[in-house]
């Protein structure tokens, strides 16, 4: 691009990274008086509301469709409704920069835009109980659907004031926090749906739309948590907005007086990475050429070895843009190209590999998590079975694994806890395919899902600590929404394909897969720990 002014950021080796040499020790007591202080208390909260949408959206909704007839390969292709999550980028600099009319006036940019999208989840969640799927299954989608853009344009203004209300040292804590009020909410959507429609259905078996009904209003009721401790919680402090109004004037300028100037390998990667995004969907649409993904991965990664090289650097490309066109190409250089830009400006090369480690680090997790609940219908387990065993108890164990996990990135770095997370995560999977291959066996249950909750709550942690420790804090919003849509299109993509495969080749074979997914995660958090490794040890 043109060499348009940016927000000023440390040099890359500047740059506080994650395990850039070790981390400093602190006592037991330290570590947890810091879940008492406010801030962590507040995300615990604001964290319930987080969690609670992306189940009744996605796992419980899967019981619930399961249980009125729909067949497993339209829920895995309904799991897709999660893609909201993985693209919500698009809109990220929306949330990051622009304020809303009135409300951000009153309650600051960040509160403003978590106020909305927690009224529009509560809208969306009375759709989607008054909507009886046996008679109609697409406007109960359609109301999914406006929950999970709702739910992911909350998680992007979260993700911001997460990052903008502590500092550095104590963003593993919040992240604990976040991951601890997420995980309740699970339960709560999770277990307390199941035992809500089963108390209403008088512990019915079959399909009754009345006791769903129910259950789904009180969770829309649910979402006051969150209304209630943003409207009680301080906003973060404002940014410098002389200084972003200046460097968009500054923009203006530069696009006018040279337009839109770049080196080919950016087109050559743009393109690449569209696409693959456009392969993605012609194979969920059932029309893909294998040539059409293979030519767009090329491209891409001539791209990034390109820029990493300065290839056409010395010959860039100029376009000439119209005055009247200048502003808009500059508001979309500041608040969208930028962000990305200072990620790549900052971790150079490193920035593909910590990419394709986000991209695959969740991939055996949420591949076989939309399965799980079709599974324990069609196993035979009752709605109290599962909510007691699988959302409750098992819930309390990744609670307990989000503490350890955050307990252990504190005391001994993140990326040792990433790697072991990635290892129990990975390996827990095996345990659902012995759980496969007899009945209804609720002490077998009880063990599978205190070994996967444990393990899927330490890794969490420590990624969600990660993720933020890669973050610029001047553009926190946009910077972690890219992260965790990245870690999640991948994943869910494939997920679609989950109830194909289970109808094909049964449920050991999928669970075993899901599990044998997560071996290059482990060689990518190797390599990801030696590259971080390489630049301490040159200071």
């Amino acid at each position: 691009m043109a060499d348009l002014p940016t927000t000023q950021a440390a040099r890359p080796d500047e740059i506080a990274r994650p395990e850039a040499g070790a981390p400093p020790r602190r006592s037991w007591g330290e570590v947890l008086r810091v879940y008492l202080e406010p801030p962590v208390l507040r995300m615990l909260l604001l964290g319930f509301s987080a969690g609670l949408p992306l189940l009744l959206v996605l796992g419980t909704l899967a019981f619930r469709l399961r249980e009125a007839g729909v067949g497993r390969a339209t829920i895995g292709y309904l799991s897709w409704v999660g893609l909201a999550y993985a693209v919500k980028w698009v809109w990220a600099p929306l949330v990051d920069r622009v304020p809303l009319p009135w409300l951000t006036r009153r309650l600051g940019r960040r509160r403003s835009w978590l106020i909305a999208s927690q009224i529009v989840i509560a809208a969306g969640l009375i759709g989607m109980a008054i909507t009886e799927p046996q008679v109609a299954l697409a406007p109960l989608v359609g109301c999914a659907l406006l929950v999970a853009f709702a739910s992911a344009t909350q998680d992007i203004a979260l993700d911001a004031y997460r990052i903008e209300a502590a500092a550095a040292d104590k963003q593993a804590a919040l992240a604990a926090a976040y991951q601890t009020g997420y995980r309740l909410a699970m339960i709560w959507a999770g277990a307390g749906v199941l035992w809500i429609a089963a108390t209403v259905g008088h512990g019915a078996t079959t399909y009754l739309h009345e006791a769903w009904q129910a259950a789904y209003l009180v969770m829309a009721g649910s979402m006051l948590v969150g209304l209630l401790t943003t409207l009680l919680s301080p906003e973060p402090l404002p940014r410098d907005l002389q200084t972003a109004r200046r460097e968009l004037h500054q923009s203006v300028e530069v696009f006018t007086r040279e337009g839109l100037v770049f080196a080919w390998p950016l087109a050559a990667l743009l393109a690449g990475a569209a696409g693959l995004l456009g392969t993605m969907l012609g194979a969920a649409l059932g029309a893909a050429p294998p040539l059409g993904g293979v030519a767009a991965f090329l491209a891409a990664a001539i791209g990034s070895v390109g820029l990493d090289k300065g290839w056409g650097a010395s010959r860039p490309l100029q376009i000439p843009v119209p005055r009247r066109a200048a502003p808009t190409l500059a508001w979309l250089h500041v608040v969208v190209y930028q962000p990305f830009a200072d990620f790549i400006r900052r971790y150079r090369r490193q920035a593909v590999l910590i990419l394709a480690l986000i991209a695959i680090y969740r991939i055996s997790d949420v591949v076989m998590g939309i399965m799980a609940n079709p599974f324990y219908v069609d196993m035979g387990y009752s709605k109290e079975t599962v909510a007691t065993v699988s959302k409750f108890y098992g819930l309390i164990m990744t609670l307990v694994g989000a503490f350890v996990g955050g307990a252990l990135a504190l005391r001994f770095g993140v990326m040792r806890v990433l790697f072991a997370g990635a290892v129990l995560s990975a390996a827990s999977n095996l345990l659902f395919a012995l759980l496969a291959t007899g009945g209804a066996d609720v002490t077998l249950l009880i063990l599978v899902i205190s070994a996967d909750n444990l393990s899927s709550g330490i890794a969490s942690a420590a990624f969600v600590a990660y993720l933020s420790s890669l973050t610029n804090v001047a553009y926190s919003a946009t910077q972690y929404a890219l992260f965790s849509s990245v870690m999640l299109l991948l994943p869910k993509w494939l997920a679609g394909f989950s109830g194909v495969f289970v109808d094909a080749y049964g449920y050991v074979a999928f669970f075993v897969g899901t599990s044998l997914l997560g071996l290059p995660v482990l060689i990518l958090v190797g390599l990801a720990a030696r590259a971080q490794r390489v630049p301490a040890a040159q200071k």
